[in-house]
């Protein structure tokens, strides 16, 4: 009997030191991994930057030349590669706005039409965050008296279920 319990806590044990090893190579591979997507970034973020000084130096040489045909010619096809996503930006802005200035009352509308979208967008959080100090609807709560009028002109069925009120309201005067 001892030698089976001995046979299975060391194979427990093994299976223990298997995992820790097993763990400690996917570190390993993990700390490998970021290294190299660092370096990877590293090295995009250096040709973003020689390519926009090659095109600097490019531009350079066209004025040096005085090339500017050439030059407007470049700086115009990058405009019309860039106004789609102009336009877009510019509607995705109008369309969020009006949707902000819907929220807004009617009497503030006008004077926040012009503003930025970021100061529009404080501005309603700020509006909508503030707590009502005064009811709107003043005199909607109905004392006994204005419930039942003059008990006097009811029904008889409308006294009957108005009893209380009625009991309630003659007990005050």
């Amino acid at each position: 009997m001892s030698e089976e319990s001995k046979v299975s806590n060391e194979a427990v044990a093994d299976n223990g030191a298997e995992n820790v090893t097993q763990e400690v190579a996917q570190n390993e591979y993990i700390a490998e991994s970021k290294k190299y997507r660092k370096r990877a970034q590293e090295a995009e973020n250096q040709v973003a930057e020689l390519k926009k000084k090659f095109e600097a130096h490019e531009n350079d040489k066209l004025k040096q030349k005085e090339e500017y045909k050439t030059l407007a010619e470049k700086y115009e096809a990058q405009v019309n590669e860039l106004n789609p996503f102009k336009e877009k930006y510019e509607t995705i802005v109008e369309q969020r706005k009006s949707k902000l200035l819907e929220r807004l009352p009617e009497d503030k509308r006008e004077h926040f039409k012009n503003k930025e979208l970021d100061v529009l967008e404080f501005m309603v959080s700020e509006l909508s965050s503030k707590p009502a100090t005064e009811p709107n609807a003043r005199g909607t709560v109905k004392t006994p008296e204005k419930e039942i009028g003059d008990w006097t002109k009811l029904g008889k069925e409308d006294k009957k279920n108005n009893w209380a009120k009625i009991i309630s309201s003659y007990a005050k005067k």
